[in-house]
């Protein structure tokens, strides 16, 4: 789920709190419910200081701040007070690792020496308010980490591994690196695990100085962007330079993967191997839970847990999810039909015949495939009959672009520049809306990511570059061009047509707006919300908190200062659990999402 978190965050050691610092303040967050407990400001006095790292110390009584333009601040929360503490202006504390006893902590950050920002490690000690840096002018520090046991400290350089005694301060040993680390965490068993660039994960002994040899992990292209440790086990939760969350089992050597987070750039295991928290740029937080353990009744996939499409039959009897794998369950009993790897990759989209026997795929290069639920085998391959692909291969977004027909019999299959109609038992194509209809002349679409059909006059609408065409399928002619407020939102793309068919519904990038078809007027629109579907006259939307909501727009036009003005007319219905990635609804109200969690969910009426 989206929380919401600028920079590096910390999770409490004995509660399933989260602090998320957010400029001058801090949220805490309750991770069960998925909601805010209480916003508070750092330090009042501080108007200027922008903070984007918090940890919790291991007893819970303390969080370090750190600013990328310093300095740092100390909350000690039995009183919600200050602790002064000495360190630079410059320190910014970008990681911070505290000392077991947790009146101690190794901050890493920038300081200025003659004018130049080169990163350094201070020590700091909250009893004495006294801090002093570990490492020479010249040495960049690129992360740093105490032992379990308090008694040293790794400092991880540009190209080396130094060790620093706790008591004294004093430098052990270093040694050089042929590759630039990036995170260093300690092992239990005294070792310490160092992420570096060239994408794997290496075991350092304090005792050799040196790389151990054996298990150790290469992550995929890329370097290693953060790493962190599951309580006191050999177990780390890591995060790749593809931004793949990974969860590596050092003792048996396995690699678990868990997801994806574009942009994330820190991860935190949640205390109780409960799951992970990782921070984007600019997508705030995201919570991932623990994978469940493989059996052997279940294929051998690790996309569960990525699961990112849904869908429900017409009568809400089956719905299937799509990741790697694809899932097919009787609602009724929970009972999974089928399992099965599809034959095409990257799926766009999905949809299950209205009475569940079939349920199509499109997936990369717009190669779709139809399956047979019961049986659990490929029925057929649709693809253009004259050897085109109209599908560039260099796109990368969800696209909602294949829908069964009312009655089953026929598949919607819409590629950039055509929407071609196919007999689902025989293959044949029956008609194809093109970029050149026959019947109408020349008629421009490209690029379409969304279409509906109206159940009441079977027109379609199509969804593409600033427009929304309305097809008759029948005729082969364009009814209406529909000029949009801008495109359709990448991740969540949507059409619908209202209940009475007279409007459009369409999600835009982060605004859902209603247009009037025969005027093409923009009626209605709410901000700061995705649109998932059809319920009678209202509409299943959400926010960027996972809040699900029923919305009724106005039907007439209303003007942009009313609008703006106005409440939206929205019935809260339900918060996600985890991030939000589809949702499904059927016409008699059932709802199914899917979120982080390992199973869709099901909602009656």
């Amino acid at each position: 789920m989206l929380v919401g978190a600028g920079g590096r965050l910390s999770v409490h050691p004995d509660k399933p709190v989260l602090v998320a610092p957010r400029g001058r303040n801090v949220q805490f967050w309750d991770l069960e419910g998925a909601s805010v407990i209480e916003t508070r400001r750092i330090d009042p006095s501080a108007d200027n200081t922008l903070f984007t790292s918090a940890r919790y110390s291991p007893d819970g009584r303390y969080i370090a701040f750190g600013s990328p333009y310093g300095p740092m601040k100390v909350l000690r929360l039995a009183d919600d007070a200050l602790v002064p503490i000495s360190t630079d202006r410059s320190i910014n504390g970008d990681r911070i690792a505290f000392h077991p006893d947790g009146q101690r902590f190794v901050a890493v950050g920038e300081r200025t020496p003659e004018g130049g920002n080169i990163p350094n490690a201070h020590w700091v000690d909250l009893q004495s308010g006294e801090s002093r840096p570990l490492v020479p002018d010249e040495v960049e520090v690129v992360d740093a980490a105490v032992s379990d046991d308090g008694k040293y400290i790794a400092i991880a350089e540009t190209q080396a591994i130094s060790i620093y005694d706790t008591a004294s301060l004093d430098q052990q040993m270093r040694s050089p690196l042929a590759e630039k680390p990036t995170w260093v965490v300690a092992s239990p068993d005294g070792d310490w695990i160092v992420g570096l660039a060239d994408g794997t994960v290496r075991t350092w002994s304090s005792e050799t100085g040196q790389f151990v040899p054996e298990a150790n992990p290469d992550m995929g292209l890329g370097w290693v962007i953060a790493i962190d440790r599951f309580d006191d086990s050999n177990r780390f939760c890591v995060l790749t330079g593809k931004q793949k969350i990974l969860i590596w089992d050092r003792d048996t050597g396995s690699i678990r993967f868990v997801g994806h987070h574009g942009s994330a750039h820190c991860i935190r295991a949640i205390p109780g191997e409960r799951g992970m928290v990782t921070v984007g740029f600019n997508n705030g937080s995201r919570l991932w839970p623990m994978p469940r353990p493989q059996t052997n009744s279940e294929p051998a996939t690790e996309s569960q847990l990525a699961w990112s499409l849904v869908t429900v039959s017409a009568d809400g009897s089956i719905v299937a999810a799509v990741g790697q794998y694809v899932h097919v369950w009787n609602v009724s009993n929970g009972k999974c039909l089928t399992a099965f790897e599809p034959r095409t990759r990257h799926i766009k989209d999905v949809c299950l015949s209205p009475d569940g026997s079939l349920i199509a795929l499109v997936g990369q290069e717009l190669k779709t495939e139809v399956w047979s639920v019961t049986q659990g085998h490929p029925v057929a391959d649709y693809f253009d009959p004259d050897g085109e692909n109209r599908w560039p291969e260099t796109i990368n977004r969800r696209s909602n672009c294949v829908r069964f027909s009312e009655d089953g019999r026929q598949l919607m299959v819409a590629e950039q520049d055509a929407l071609r109609i196919y007999d689902v038992h025989s293959r044949q194509r029956l008609t194809e809306l093109a970029k050149v209809a026959r019947k109408t002349g020349t008629v421009l679409i490209s690029m379409i990511q969304a279409m509906d059909t109206d159940s009441q006059s079977g027109r379609i609408a199509l969804a593409h570059t600033y427009s929304i065409v309305v097809w008759d399928p029948a005729d082969e002619r364009v009814l209406k061009t529909v000029e949009t407020r801008g495109p359709l939102d990448a991740e969540h793309p949507g059409v619908f047509f209202s209940n009475d068919g007279k409007r459009l519904v369409v999600g835009h990038l982060y605004r859902v707006a209603v247009y009037d078809i025969e005027s093409g007027h923009l009626l209605d629109e709410l901000r700061s919300h995705w649109v998932h579907g059809r319920m009678d006259e209202d509409w299943l939307v959400s926010n960027r908190e996972g809040q699900l909501s029923w919305w009724s727009p106005a039907t007439e036009y209303v003007p942009p200062y009313e609008r703006t003005s106005r409440r939206p007319a929205l019935k809260p219905l339900m918060k996600a659990r985890g991030q939000l990635k589809d949702v499904a609804l059927t016409d008699d109200g059932m709802l199914v999402l899917i979120d982080q969690h390992d199973k869709p969910l099901v909602y009656g009426k």
